[in-house]
Parts: C-alpha cells; sequence; structure tokens
C-alpha cells in the first residue's frame, strides 16, 4: 500500500511539473456587467468549448489555471473578441471605449506591439482617399494624383509584408508565428478560392525551421496546397 501511495505522489508531482499556471485580470467598461468572458483556443477551430470563463462583475474579471504551453486564444466578452497568448505568468487586460491594453508577459507584448504598429500603417492606408480629395482640390491632374497615391499604397504594402513577414520570422520557435502565418495562407484562400501560397508565404516557409514545417496546422495547410 505504501508503495502505491508513493508512485501516486511521483506521478502527480510529474504531471504538476509538466504544466504551470496563468492568471488573467482584467477590467472593462460597466457596461459589460454581468455577462461572461470566455477564452476559446484559435488553434484548434473544431473545437468550440470554452478553455475558461468567468463573469464580468462591476468590470472586473479574473481566471487562472495550468497550461501545459503556451496557446493562441481569442477572449470573447459579449459582441467582442480580442486576441492574445494563454501562457504562464500574470496577464493583465485593460478593455476602454474599444481598445484593449494587454500586458505582463512577453509573447502578449509582442503580439500588441506588433498588432499596434500594423494600426498605424492601416490608419495610413485610410488615409489615402482623403488625400486623394485634398490634390483634386489643390489641382492636380488625375495622372498626378494615381502615380502619387499608387507610389504611396506600394511603399504601405511593402511596409506591411515587411512587418508580417519580421514579425513571423521573428517567432518561429513559438504559437505566434505560426499561427500570424496561418492567418496570411488563410488571407490566400479566402481571396483565391482554393489553398494556395503568395511569394511573402513562400519566403517565410523557405526560411523556417523543421519544427515550424512541422507544426500540425502549417503542414496540414501546405499538403492541401501541394494537393495531398
Amino acid at each position: 500500500m505504501q508503495k502505491i501511495v508513493s508512485y501516486f505522489i511521483i506521478v502527480m508531482v510529474l504531471m504538476c511539473s509538466c504544466s504551470e499556471r496563468y492568471t488573467v485580470e482584467g477590467s472593462s467598461s460597466n457596461i459589460l456587467d454581468g455577462t461572461m468572458a470566455y477564452i476559446r483556443n484559435l488553434e484548434d477551430p473544431m473545437n468550440t468549448s470554452a478553455i475558461d470563463s468567468c463573469q464580468i462583475i462591476h468590470g472586473k474579471f479574473h481566471m487562472d489555471g495550468n497550461i501545459d504551453s503556451s496557446v493562441c486564444v481569442r477572449l470573447f466578452m459579449g459582441d467582442n473578441n480580442f486576441p492574445m497568448v494563454l501562457e504562464p505568468g500574470n496577464i493583465s487586460i485593460n478593455i476602454s471605449n474599444n481598445t484593449v491594453k494587454l500586458e505582463g508577459t512577453p509573447l502578449n507584448e509582442s503580439l500588441y506591439n506588433f498588432l499596434m504598429q500594423r494600426d498605424s500603417l492601416q490608419v495610413l492606408f485610410d488615409e489615402l482617399p482623403h488625400k486623394e480629395s485634398l490634390m483634386y482640390l489643390d489641382g492636380y491632374s488625375q495622372e498626378e494624383i494615381a502615380k502619387t497615391l499608387n507610389e504611396e499604397s506600394a511603399r504601405l504594402n511593402t511596409a506591411l509584408d515587411k512587418l508580417d513577414t519580421n514579425f513571423i520570422v521573428d517567432n518561429f520557435d513559438n504559437t505566434l508565428g505560426v499561427m500570424w502565418f496561418l492567418r496570411l495562407c488563410y488571407d490566400a484562400n479566402d481571396w483565391y478560392g482554393f489553398p494556395t501560397t503568395t511569394p511573402q508565404i513562400d519566403d517565410i516557409y523557405s526560411r523556417a525551421p523543421v519544427s515550424f514545417k512541422q507544426n500540425k496546422l502549417v503542414d496540414e495547410y501546405m499538403r492541401q496546397v501541394n494537393g495531398q
């Protein structure tokens, strides 16, 4: 009997050592009071069950638990949802006026710094129609306007591609690289109507380590591209 108890204790210790704890501390506007916050896995789209959940009370919410490895997830709150990484450590989330501030763990801070840079580029894209109107009012010809805006659009697209590529390459060894690479793949699939790649995707994939290429979702998509 003593041997069985000892074996059970060893097994429990080993199981605990394979996982680490995460804590999510959040605050939001009181308009969400009483609603539920859910964390759902982005890496397993077939699994719709929540990893964790809690009720928002007085603008505050809290979740914690064990996690074996970092995973990309989405936090759902009412009609809103936000990307995040569920990883060991204390994750702090502040939501106000449709803006999200997320900090406290390395991958989440890396993700949101990246998203802020993308948003800044998107603002410049959104300003192009206004710039076109101003150029009309200033008396520029249609040819001059088209040339200027095409050059600006190309410059912004190049900057966006470089930002995406560098982010994936810098995160080849973790879940962020995989999930953003797959986003590029799924965007290409949606645009062309079938699984395919782009020069950007091919360049990233050619530089990826074997461990990245062997990721289940990456391997599955590339097999579809190759008709396997």
